[in-house]
């Protein structure tokens, strides 16, 4: 089978550490948040990032009651009333901001390049019921992320035409992408595509805006 992220540029015991932990956590899902083998990937984010996604975060989002941190036992904290685990609150925090950019998510196909555990897609589908989300990844990731959260999971592009691709991080660490983004970017209306590399290149109009305050400078997030 061609490996959907071939030339990723995470690799060796690294990459093998990580694709084992998502065989285990399929097996059992109740603490695979706590394992460092997936906090390479995932599930790393520091509170002080956290913090900051939660100053973007409208208070009716805020308080709609998301299923993220109610598996996996990830560690928590309190803000205000609330409690969150720092991922979950970046997984909102990317959804406040696609509703900034995109309006209503109702409805629409979204297709997400590199989902980690499924966070962004359960997060999104807490609030929205959406036409498909599409999850393009690795066979193992795949597999966590059907059980997870229930995405339709594939190794590669199938080709069809989304109304938004996310890609938190994922296609900007994608050595040579062109293939998603001939097959995925390209067919979608919209984009927002969080990068930590100069990887992902576009020759279509976009926008370049900040990333959240607080990580590193170099990072920054393409929008169309």
């Amino acid at each position: 089978m061609l490996n959907v992220m071939l030339n990723w540029i995470v690799k060796g015991h690294k990459l093998e550490n990580y694709l084992d932990a998502c065989r285990d956590a399929v097996k059992n899902i109740t603490t695979f948040k706590q394992d460092e083998r997936l906090h390479a990937i995932f599930e790393h984010c520091p509170k002080y990032i956290a913090d900051e996604y939660y100053k973007i975060i409208p208070e009716y989002l805020l308080n709609h009651g998301f299923t993220n941190d109610f598996y996996g036992n990830p560690k928590l904290y309190n803000y205000g009333k609330l409690k969150f685990s720092p991922s979950t609150l970046q997984y909102i925090g990317v959804l406040a901001k696609l509703i900034e950019l995109f309006g209503n998510l109702g409805g629409k196909r979204i297709v997400e390049i590199g989902g980690g555990y499924g966070g962004q897609c359960r997060t999104i589908m807490d609030v929205y019921g959406v036409e498909c989300y599409h999850i393009i990844d690795l066979p193992e990731v795949c597999e966590l992320q059907k059980k997870y959260c229930g995405a339709e999971c594939f190794t590669l592009p199938i080709g069809e035409e989304y109304d938004i691709c996310i890609s938190n991080y994922a296609l900007s660490e994608i050595e040579n992408n062109k293939l998603y983004i001939d097959k995925v970017v390209k067919k979608s209306k919209h984009g927002y595509i969080t990068c930590n590399t100069d990887l992902v290149q576009l020759d279509f109009p976009h926008s370049r805006i900040s990333d959240v305050k607080g990580e590193r400078e170099t990072n920054y997030i393409l929008i169309w």
